[in-house]
């Protein structure tokens, strides 16, 4: 079985905007976190991959171009990059963590074991202020977090891209949550609905900052090795 931790960098300086210089804060401090695991990074563009390596990593560069999708559908360089890890890199197994998605300790030694008790795809599953899945009758802005991303089936990245063209966003959730609801049903928010997520999908080692649907009981029955610090 080969497995990995996945990160990736895309995107460009110029015109400098807020969430590219929280970017380039978090990294270097990512990579030198005492808790931080060894990670595969990619990177498109060259400055991007430069700037991993300065940081103190090592980085693959995937593409010249910085930003192969455009802006506006940038999340789905993200989604590129996992299809990369997969289909082409061989991984069996991986783990996407997103930047601001911070270790607090160190995780087990047998992480994969235990993520290996719930479903092929996991992910931490997110209230939002927005609507984001406009083909549910209920629930609509309920949908899994990308910042932590498990896969353990080379398939369903496919699949989740092609949900993602079929419904171009501004970001790679909702097509993740069109895929749970077609394995689980459509999600509408119950306490049935909610358990069932729970028992297939959320993961063991991840909590948001905040947004989950889950009580606070019950999430602090997870082994919280990272923190999810999105928006």
């Amino acid at each position: 079985m080969k497995r990995a931790i996945i990160k990736g960098i895309w995107g460009t300086s110029e015109p400098p905007t807020k969430a590219r210089n929280k970017l380039k804060a978090e990294i270097p401090s990512i990579i030198k976190h005492q808790f931080t695991i060894p990670s595969i990074i990619y990177a498109f563009g060259q400055e991007n991959c430069d700037f991993v390596k300065k940081s103190g990593a090592n980085c693959i560069l995937l593409n010249d171009n910085p930003a192969p999708f455009e802006s506006k559908y940038q999340f789905r360089n993200k989604l590129e990059m996992i299809k990369y890890a997969m289909e082409v890199d061989g991984y069996d197994e991986i783990l996407w963590i997103d930047w601001d998605c911070v270790p607090i300790k160190k995780m087990p030694d047998n992480y994969w074991g235990v993520l290996n008790k719930k479903e092929s795809f996991q992910a931490c599953l997110h209230i939002y202020h927005r609507k984001k899945c406009g083909w549910r009758k209920r629930s609509p802005r309920t949908v899994p977090n990308g910042g932590f991303i498990y896969l353990r089936d080379k398939t369903i990245i496919s699949k989740v891209i092609n949900i993602w063209e079929g419904n171009q966003q501004d970001n790679d959730e909702p097509a993740w949550a069109k895929y749970t609801d077609s394995i689980m049903g459509e999600f509408i928010g119950t306490s049935e609905s909610l358990k069932k997520y729970w028992d297939m999908f959320e993961p063991y080692f991840c909590n948001l900052h905040g947004g989950s649907p889950f009580s606070e009981e019950l999430l602090k029955s997870k082994d919280i090795c990272f923190i999810h610090n999105h928006g």
